[in-house]
């Protein structure tokens, strides 16, 4: 498969446009093969992991954490530039789906939830929100049912009608419109005088974590075994309030401990996340489980390097399992 078309689809499944403005998504390292049958997948790119992947033969390297945020000279014979040797030697390309994988809509990220079947759940901090914008033109004739069944199938598009006066009016996404334009363009072999006004609704959410819950209440020590078994770990911090029951459940993956307070304001019983330090683990309101940074994103990975398999069409996806760069040492 093209490398461009790679990106293409990459850049469909976790668009670049929804990363936080402090991120870096999108390609780390521009690589110099054109096409591959082999993508690897994995959390963290280290040298030994990125070893690996290009030792099974991978032409592309999708990570969750950026190589890099800001842009960085080559001058030091450091570990970044170590990893820029590695990757250009072999030709291989390195993309990061960092924070537009953290908050895609419905997607990996949030597969906790999905897990412990939260109900009635919404994001539990909305990054941005953004609405569709309405398009209108005139044609002489009629389009026919085929293209505007062939313009309605587009991403973006949310709906697609033509008056009695000739008047089409399409409601899409913003970020789409372009592509969108393109194929209308080329469908009526000339580029018509162009309406376009915001709409504003529906929205749509982009953001970091969920709160919900669960389908009935449990008791604090059965909901801790089941969290122990879903995040894969015999022991978890907690910290806060120990709760009798466990009913509404917010989390959020890697470091969320910034969101502990808006977890409480949103009536959650357990927040689960990782990182926690000393000072907010004093001072929460509620119980924090802290499972880990890597124990949720690493399942995220795993999920998306499935997802993947299923969209690059004759290319093998692999996921790479990492190590909890944090060791328990159990004394006695």
């Amino acid at each position: 498969m093209k490398i461009k078309d790679i990106l293409s689809i990459f850049g469909d499944l976790v668009p670049e446009e929804n990363q936080s403005s402090w991120d870096n998504c999108g390609v780390q390292v521009a690589g110099a093969v054109d096409e591959t049958d082999r993508v690897a997948v994995c959390l963290e790119p280290t040298p030994a992991m990125l070893e690996q992947c290009l030792e099974w033969g991978a032409d592309v390297v999708l990570t969750h954490h950026p190589l890099y945020m800001k842009p960085r000279p080559l001058g030091r014979n450091d570990r970044f530039t170590g990893i820029v040797r590695q990757l250009m030697t072999r030709g291989a390309w390195l993309y990061a789906a960092h924070t537009s994988l953290d908050t895609r809509p419905g997607g990996p990220a949030f597969w906790l939830g999905s897990e412990l079947g939260l109900q009635n759940s919404r994001l539990l901090e909305v990054e941005r929100s953004v609405a569709p914008m309405e398009v209108s033109f005139y044609t002489e004739k009629p389009i026919e049912r085929e293209t505007a069944d062939i313009w309605a199938n587009n991403d973006g598009i949310h709906s697609v009608a033509q008056s009695r006066t000739g008047e089409v009016r399409i409601v899409c996404d913003e970020a789409a419109w372009p592509d969108i334009a393109g194929g209308i363009e080329f469908s009526l072999g000339k580029k018509p005088l162009f309406y376009i006004r915001p709409l504003t609704a529906p929205r749509r959410e982009v953001g970091f974590g969920e709160v919900g819950d669960l389908p009935e209440s449990m008791t604090w020590n059965d909901f801790a075994d089941r969290l122990a078994g879903l995040v894969k770990r015999d022991a978890f911090a907690a910290s806060g309030p120990q709760p009798d029951t466990v009913r509404r459940i917010a989390y959020c993956g890697g470091s969320g401990s910034s969101l502990i307070e808006t977890a409480a304001r949103a009536g959650a019983d357990v927040f689960i996340t990782g990182d926690m330090k000393y000072h907010p683990a004093v001072d929460t309101p509620i119980c924090v489980a802290d499972v880990g940074h890597f124990s949720l994103e690493e399942e995220m990975m795993r999920r998306f390097a499935a997802e993947l398999e299923d969209a690059l069409d004759g290319v093998t996806v692999r996921f790479f399992e990492g190590e909890d760069p944090f060791r328990l040492h159990v004394v006695g």
